[in-house]
């Protein structure tokens, strides 16, 4: 239930030190008296190690609200010739999910290797975190005070608590990385019910539990995945006898991956299904009023609309879908993580949903740009490359137009239109190509000015429903400058591109 495999747990125990684990499977019932949540296994272990208390504790670090445990001595360390004291030796049981383990401590005197980790509650490291982000915008006003004076010493010591605190941010955000293996373990009993549910067989495979995410995107995780692995098992896999009459193997195949891109995190769920029916989502579409009937609209964009609140293509309604509630949880709580879903499906072959992430959501680096009077960051993380926009295109006209960048035709969007800015446009402009999966786009600004250690600070209720900043931050000067929303101006670019190349094909044909 808690998604912990033990022999990993007693496999870290026997790191700490000579180790027999034993096995007691004496309270086993028979198979059909066997309630499936309940662990009937035992282990005895007997430890010998000179690791503190601490190390043992830390064994069993993500499991401390699911268990009791306690430290007992079995013999008192004899002192060796040296006046050092030999390892004690340690008990551990563990009934149903839960550990005790015993372990003494150590004669006065004596001496015992320090713990190499230690265990700190999640409040007090999201409490350093904003402690952290509150020195990084004091580092940034003093910097700001720093370059405009003649005091060498003074810009001397602004430069190097920058290096300071920019070690502190790294640091503070690699405490808490978390591995996402901790998250995925516990979908294999998902899908093994619904396999049972629906009477499908399937293959649950994973990768890259080692990839590491801030503990609080995956604390929020969980909710959007299950929706989608549910999704996946029910309306992407068929039943054997369709997946028998297509030449498929009747076993079907669920994949949980998550690998690390950039200064992002892409966790994809795979299915070798028969992928999303295009035409009855658009159908269904058409049907709730989202798409007009003549209007034309490309498989990427119909895609998206399962993320759309009550929206389902299911003939039924089951316990596991049909309700159309689900995959807007998942929509909502991604946007909210400032990431973005991908959806990429071949008839009969299977669907791809991929959702990325940042790596934290507390400081980023940000590329801080002006546009009129008003400053903007821009995630450096999503920034490809910055170019002078061309005198053929500067004076162009309104609204969007394309770009060439070594034969790639990128659109680019002028902030100016889309913020309304009133004051005169600088002479050379400059385009910020910046990307969100495999799509791209140029934002024009009047002047990029720099990068900068970015503190994130959500915007309130009030403004939750503006799509086209992701956040706020401050700068050092104690101005407010608004963080751009990456995902949706991307869209936004693709979406007008799509629209000019239905219209010349439109014109062609």
């Amino acid at each position: 239930m808690l998604g912990t495999n033990p022999a990993l747990l007693l496999a870290e125990l026997r790191e700490l030190g000579d180790c027999i684990v034993t096995a007691l499977s004496d309270d086993v019932p028979l198979l059909e008296e066997i309630d499936v949540e309940v662990c009937y296994l035992h282990w005895d272990v007997v430890l010998n190690t000179t690791r503190g208390q601490d190390a043992i504790e830390d064994v069993f670090i993500f499991l401390r609200e699911g268990m009791d445990l306690n430290i007992e001595l079995i013999e008192a360390p004899p002192v060796g010739v040296n006046g050092d004291a030999v390892a004690p030796a340690l008990s551990a049981d563990a009934p149903s999910g839960a550990s005790k383990i015993k372990q003494g401590g150590r004669k006065p005197g004596s001496s015992e290797q320090a713990s190499s980790s230690l265990r700190v509650p999640a409040e007090r490291l999201d409490e350093l975190m904003d402690r952290v982000g509150e020195l990084v915008i004091a580092q940034a006003r003093l910097l700001q005070i720093a370059s405009v004076s003649d005091d060498g010493s003074l810009k001397a010591v602004a430069e190097e608590i920058e290096r300071l605190a920019s070690g502190l941010r790294d640091t503070t955000m690699g405490i808490r990385m978390v591995p996402i293996g901790t998250l995925f373990g516990r979908f294999r009993r998902l899908v093994h019910d619904l396999s049972s549910e629906l009477g499908k067989d399937i293959e649950f495979l994973t990768s890259g539990e080692e990839t590491e995410l801030d503990k609080t995107v995956i604390e929020r995780l969980a909710d959007p995945l299950v929706h989608v692995i549910r999704n996946s098992v029910d309306h992407g896999l068929e039943n054997p006898v369709r997946r028998a009459a297509a030449g498929k193997p009747i076993r079907g195949r669920v994949k949980l991956a998550a690998v690390h891109k950039g200064a992002e995190v892409a966790i994809s769920i795979t299915d070798d299904g028969a992928g999303l029916d295009v035409e009855r989502i658009r159908a269904k579409a058409e049907e709730v009023g989202l798409v007009a009937p003549d209007a034309k609209v490309a498989d990427h964009d119909l895609f998206q609309l399962i993320f759309h609140p009550g929206f389902s293509t299911a003939k039924e309604v089951t316990s596991v879908s049909g309700r159309g509630v689900g995959m807007d949880v998942v929509k909502r709580t991604i946007d909210a993580l400032r990431g973005s879903i991908d959806v990429v499906s071949t008839r009969g072959e299977g669907t791809t949903v991929t959702l990325r992430l940042p790596l934290t959501l507390a400081i980023i680096d940000g590329m801080l740009v002006r546009v009129g009077n008003s400053r903007y960051t821009i995630p450096l993380s999503a920034v490809e490359e910055c170019v002078e926009l061309p005198n053929a295109v500067s004076s162009g006209g309104k609204g969007r137009n394309f770009l060439n960048i070594r034969g790639s035709l990128i659109p680019f969007l002028r902030l100016r239109e889309l913020f309304k800015t009133q004051a005169p446009a600088d002479l050379h402009q400059k385009v910020v190509i910046v990307s969100a999966g495999e799509h791209r786009v140029g934002l024009v600004v009047d002047q990029i000015l720099g990068n900068n250690q970015t503190v994130i600070k959500s915007l309130s209720k009030l403004h939750s429903d503006v799509e086209t900043f992701s956040g706020a931050t401050i700068l050092g000067d104690g101005t407010v400058a608004l963080i751009l929303d990456v995902v949706h101006l991307v869209r936004f670019g693709q979406n007008f591109e799509e629209r000019l190349r239905n219209m010349h094909s439109g014109r062609a044909a």
